[in-house]
């Protein structure tokens, strides 16, 4: 019996996000969780290197905004549609992420850290000050997916639903993906990096090249989740890659658990609800994600996830 509700804990997961629409009947609400569901997408990312790899990056949120920023040139100064500008776009940051990677992957811990933050802050300045391009201080413009017919039913982007469902399509997929990837041959290959690198490397395991493999992959998927979103906002600034946007996505992880599935949705549902629902903490959002990743780390070192699985070993069963 315990076995077969373990078995529906995804499938029911899914209904209650197919159903959430209908429960909360707000086109506000709906477009709350539609960017949530960008945000988990991004938080999974970033946890495949510093939950699973052990890599503190600090400027993750370059490569969300080089993904949007790609999708969004692509489309309003080139004329893509949005399939072939989310595609190039999620390339060519895979193909910057590589050539940036090889480079600051050589350098460890916290020298690392400020490699990335650092890297961040240049990509920053080059979209800001780069106006023919990228509009400088906005990119706008970005359209919405066109109306398609599937199955005989007319599914028009400029409502708020089918981007929703849209969105976590790509939410599930990428957590799946995640999952299989952390209990392959390679996924053990960044834990054993995480848990001693040294002793990884007398293994035989080429470090670098591991290394690599994961910074290259979560920075593809970060990309990925800047074309979801360029276009569903429409508009863009730059310092939706700058240090501000990556030290939110490190403390979503930090606050939901690290290497955990849970972590990578608690995290962003917690950290960007709350805010709103506290109407003055939207104002010093980063007053109060550095308040909550203070209580976090001194009161639950693991995360929310983490320490649900550590009360017993029966709930760790139901927490992925």
């Amino acid at each position: 019996m315990e076995r077969t509700l373990l078995a529906l804990r995804y499938p029911l997961l899914g209904l209650l996000v197919l159903l959430l629409p209908f429960l909360i009947r707000s086109n506000y609400w709906i477009y709350m969780f539609t960017l949530v569901g960008i945000y988990i997408i991004l938080a999974g990312s970033l946890d495949l290197i510093y939950g699973y790899t052990g890599l503190a990056s600090l400027g993750h949120g370059a490569f969300f905004g080089i993904g949007a920023y790609a999708c969004g040139i692509l489309q309003v100064k080139l004329g893509y549609s949005i399939i072939p500008a989310i595609v190039l776009g999620t390339l060519f940051t895979c193909a910057f992420s590589a050539l940036s990677g090889w480079p600051m992957l050589r350098i460890k811990g916290p020298y690392f850290a400020l490699g990335t933050l650092a890297m961040g802050s240049m990509v920053t300045i080059v979209i800001h000050n780069w106006d023919s391009l990228t509009g400088g201080v906005s990119l706008s413009g970005i359209p919405l997916p066109p109306t398609i017919e599937f199955l005989g039913l007319r599914i028009d982007f400029s409502e708020k639903l089918p981007y929703y469902y849209l969105v976590y399509f790509f939410v599930f997929l990428s957590l799946f993906l995640i999952r299989r990837l952390n209990r392959s041959r390679l996924g053990r290959a960044f834990q054993a990096i995480r848990e001693n690198g040294d002793l990884a490397e007398a293994l035989g395991i080429n470090i670098l090249r591991y290394k690599l493999i994961s910074f290259v992959i979560a920075s593809t998927m970060a990309a990925f989740a800047g074309g979801l979103y360029a276009n569903y906002m429409g508009s863009i600034e730059p310092e939706i890659a700058g240090g501000h946007m990556s030290f939110n996505l490190l403390v979503m992880i930090v606050v939901g658990g690290a290497r955990t599935l849970t972590g990578e949705i608690v995290g962003p549902l917690l950290l960007w609800f709350l805010p709103e629902f506290l109407e003055a903490a939207v104002v010093y959002r980063p007053l109060f994600y550095g308040l909550v990743l203070l209580i976090v780390i001194i009161l639950v070192p693991a995360g929310i996830g983490g320490k649900f699985r550590s009360l017993s070993p029966r709930l760790a069963k139901w927490i992925p």
